[in-house]
Order: structure tokens, then C-alpha cells, then sequence
């Protein structure tokens, strides 16, 4: 059973190692990390809001395929969320990238990018709606 404490830190070490790829300007080529990390990273977060909000139970696990599909993110979360349109498109559009990023060839520039890019805006929402900073 994973604390909110620890999908927080678990989201703090993926969002680091984000951080070092464009630092070193190596995303590109570690596009599977970055599409891995930055799924893994908003799904931590998500678990987190759940918990603090007291949507799930301790025990529940967040998979990030449960975002493979908008309808299949609404289904499982038809929960009173702040924002739950939103945030579950931004979810679904994470796996995507994840899916382009992790399997098959090399994806360009723009994309790697724009999976970054996704994932800090799934953080600044979830963060807002949790009035927590995971760093």
C-alpha cells in the first residue's frame, strides 16, 4: 500500500530524471525513459490527489493502462473530481505518449517534447487541486 508521502517522492525522483534528459539535451534518445517517466510520474500523481481526496482506498493501485482510452479513464474513475474532464484527457494523452515514446522506432523531437510538456501540465492541475507541491 503506497502513501500519498510516497507517490509524491515516487513522482519528485521520475520528474528528476525528466529534468536531467533536457538538462543534458539527451531526451531524444532516451525518449523510452522519458515516455516511461513521465507516465509513471503523472500516475503517481493522480494516485496521490485520489488518496488525499479519499477516492480510493490505501490499497488500491493505479495502472497507467487504465488511461489506454477516455472512456475506459471514465469508467474506472467516475469519481467527483475537480476538473475530471481535463485531467483524464491529459491522463489519456500521457499513455499515448508513453506508447509512441516506449515502443516501435525513434519519435522525433516535437514529440518527446510535447510529453514533457503534457506531463507538467498534468502536475500543475493535480497539484492545484491537491494544494501540495511533489517539488
Amino acid at each position: 500500500m503506497t502513501s500519498i508521502k510516497e507517490h509524491l517522492e515516487t513522482a519528485k525522483i521520475l520528474e528528476e530524471e525528466l529534468e536531467e534528459k533536457l538538462r543534458k539535451n539527451d531526451a531524444v534518445r532516451a525518449q523510452k525513459i522519458v515516455g516511461f517517466a513521465a507516465s509513471e510520474a503523472a500516475t503517481n500523481l493522480f494516485a496521490a490527489l485520489l488518496h488525499k481526496k479519499k477516492l480510493i482506498s490505501e490499497g488500491f493501485n493505479v495502472n497507467h493502462l487504465f488511461f489506454s482510452s477516455q472512456k475506459q479513464a471514465e469508467l474506472r474513475f467516475d469519481l467527483d473530481l475537480p476538473e475530471k474532464t481535463t485531467l483524464l484527457t491529459l491522463l489519456v494523452k500521457q499513455e499515448g505518449f508513453r506508447e509512441k515514446l516506449c515502443y516501435g522506432r525513434q519519435k522525433d523531437e516535437k514529440i518527446v517534447l510535447s510529453a514533457i510538456e503534457n506531463f507538467y501540465k498534468i502536475k500543475e492541475l493535480l497539484e492545484k487541486n491537491m494544494g501540495v507541491s511533489s517539488g
